[in-house]
């Protein structure tokens, strides 16, 4: 193949093509009509002698040719875009930017309300979407800047070539209706095996907090689960249910819920979010205000140098 003869707006219809599997989307995502999409894809096929995407079903499915040129493909892109059209540098009071954030509903509401304090630029917009399968799938595409996530997750191996940063720390408390039947004010053994726990769906056997129930001989009988941290605070209302929160969490909501704190008699391990991103990254003078962001000292040392 002939590079001069390479149209670089076709591989950019391509990349999303690849991702998508969809002409339909990939033709809303390239803000193209679809008979567009569907001449560039042909214009594709001609160039690469090679079907690249055939029926299957409802989607395409890539050959093996288009499956080899994926991550090429996405490197050449990544790298033209960073090498040579992004900007020198980043003013936030003057430069406009639309972060993409991933983050679970705890980092969600702690970070949400750092982000768009009052002295953030009225020309930075922050936009969090929730931490899912499709999230992920688009944090490894390189559509999200940036992913708040809980420790446990960062395990998974797809995550060792990331950037990382702890942006949020917290301790775990067990807390119950003001009304409870229990009137003390320590979480042992024997009250949470007394009374229905309200778990959230993300405290489950295979993480921090999970294992280190079962270390602890914790045997809790779960009433209910609830996939949003939000919601169980207010859950615990004339319910004979105990939970953990985040302590800061438990403490802010205290009288709104009308919560009730108890103090863990057994070790459970810290709570940390945290932040992380593509290498590929580093580099992007926006991201790094991003994170600076996220970081009390990175914050006040931008703060400094701007002044």
């Amino acid at each position: 193949m002939d590079l001069r003869r390479v149209d670089l707006n076709l591989l950019v219809v391509l990349d999303v093509l690849l991702s998508e599997r969809n002409v339909t989307r990939a033709a809303r995502r390239l803000n193209m009509s679809q008979p567009a999409t569907s001449t560039a894809l042909a214009r594709l096929r001609k160039q690469f002698d090679d079907p690249l995407l055939v029926k299957s079903g409802r989607t395409l499915r890539p050959t093996a040719r288009a499956q080899a040129i994926v991550e090429p493909l996405r490197e050449v892109l990544r790298t033209l875009e960073r090498s040579v059209l992004a900007a020198p540098g980043f003013d936030p009071a003057t430069d406009s930017r639309t972060f993409t954030i991933m983050t679970g509903d705890y980092a969600e509401i702690t970070l949400l309300r750092l982000l768009v304090r009052g002295s953030t630029p009225a020309n930075i917009r922050f936009d969090l979407l929730p931490f899912n399968g499709a999230g992920l799938d688009a944090f490894r595409r390189f559509e999200i800047d940036l992913a708040v996530l809980p420790e446990f997750v960062l395990e998974s191996p797809e995550f060792e070539s990331c950037r990382r940063q702890v942006v949020l720390s917290d301790r775990f408390v067990g807390a119950v209706w003001s009304g409870h039947p229990y009137t003390g004010t320590k979480l042992t053994r024997e009250v949470l095996g007394r009374y229905p726990l309200l778990s959230y769906a993300q405290y489950s056997d295979d993480t921090n907090l999970g294992r280190a129930l079962l270390r602890a001989g914790v045997v809790a009988r779960v009433g209910a689960t609830s996939g949003n941290l939000a919601v169980l605070p207010y859950a615990l209302e004339n319910t004979r249910m105990i939970t953990f929160l985040p302590e800061r969490m438990a403490r802010h909501l205290a009288e709104s819920a009308s919560l009730r704190i108890l103090e863990p008699t057994f070790q459970l391990p810290p709570l940390r979010e945290f932040a992380v991103w593509h290498a590929e990254r580093d580099a992007d003078p926006a991201h790094a205000w991003l994170r600076a962001q996220l970081d009390p000292v990175g914050r006040r040392r931008v703060a400094a140098q701007a002044g």
